[in-house]
């Protein structure tokens, strides 16, 4: 005879802690960067890259493509993201900074049609930095 498992309140809170642990100590990463671009800027800023857009878009299962250096330490390239449906939307640039932590996604339109909007500056500033360093 097989008796059936049943947790108690306490085992519960045990496993869940242990599972939001396990959730918590590995962060989203974006796997891999998908046209082989990485061999441009080197493996561990490549690596460097990946983790910055893991963290953002680990969720949204990101595609990296089209690595390349710009100015000083700052890395240019594009990314995609799945939406709500599971569909990939389509690459959009992006530019970041490994040594000082920035990154950021080049916003789309509609995201810039308010200047008063919350976080407007910091989308300006993005495009702008992309504008400057990525497009040739």
């Amino acid at each position: 005879m097989v008796l059936p498992f049943t947790m108690t309140g306490r085992s519960r809170g045990i496993a869940g802690s242990l599972l939001l642990l396990s959730a918590l100590s590995s962060p989203a990463q974006a796997q891999r960067v998908e046209d082989g671009s990485d061999a441009v800027v080197g493996k561990a800023v490549a690596a460097t890259i990946l983790a910055m857009v893991g963290e953002r878009f680990g969720e949204l299962d990101p595609k990296v493509t089209a690595l390349r250096r710009a100015e000083g330490s700052w890395i240019c390239g594009s990314v995609n993201v799945k939406n709500r449906d599971g569909l990939y939307i389509g690459e959009r640039g992006f530019v970041a900074d490994p040594a000082s932590a920035f990154f950021g996604r080049v916003p789309e339109g509609p995201e810039l049609l308010n200047p008063r909007a919350e976080g407007f500056q910091a989308l300006e500033r993005i495009r702008a930095l992309y504008f400057a360093m990525c497009l040739d």
